[in-house]
């Protein structure tokens, strides 16, 4: 029992560099939906001068953005 302290001290260090790698792709994997969720609520979902709609979806796992007027799906693109 004399190197159990160096068995705690590497199964915290490898616990504490999983955590790290998790919380930093966890961060980029946001920061990249909400840059596609502006391009959708924006670029695409825009309201122009004929009609507004009344909102709009963004899915992230598929890429689509759909927006909607008056509960229909008036426009659906998906982001690349």
């Amino acid at each position: 029992m004399v190197n159990a302290w160096k068995v705690i001290a590497i199964t915290f260090i490898i616990l504490f560099v999983l955590e790290t790698s998790l919380l930093a792709w966890t961060v980029v994997s946001t920061i990249g939906n909400m840059d596609n969720e502006n391009i959708c609520i924006y670029d695409i979902c825009e309201s122009s001068s004929i009609f507004t709609y009344d909102a709009y979806t963004y899915d992230s796992d598929s890429k689509l953005c759909r927006c909607y007027l008056d509960s229909k799906i008036i426009k659906e693109e998906r982001i690349i």
